[in-house]
């Protein structure tokens, strides 16, 4: 990927500070993204609990 393809994006009132990336690509395939299940999302952030050591 070459410069013709993305740039940076920053807030107006800081021009020098970069927030993100705006990609201009093709898309090849689309498809649907499964969505998470309430106990994978309750897994995932137990496990953000432990590691942040904030375990009930």
């Amino acid at each position: 990927m070459d410069t013709r393809h993305y740039r940076l994006v920053t807030e107006p009132e800081r021009p020098d500070y970069p927030i993100g990336i705006d990609l201009n690509v093709r898309i090849l395939r689309k498809r649907l993204l499964r969505a998470a299940t309430p106990s994978q999302l309750e897994a995932a952030l137990q496990g953000l609990r432990g590691l942040l050591g904030l375990d009930d």
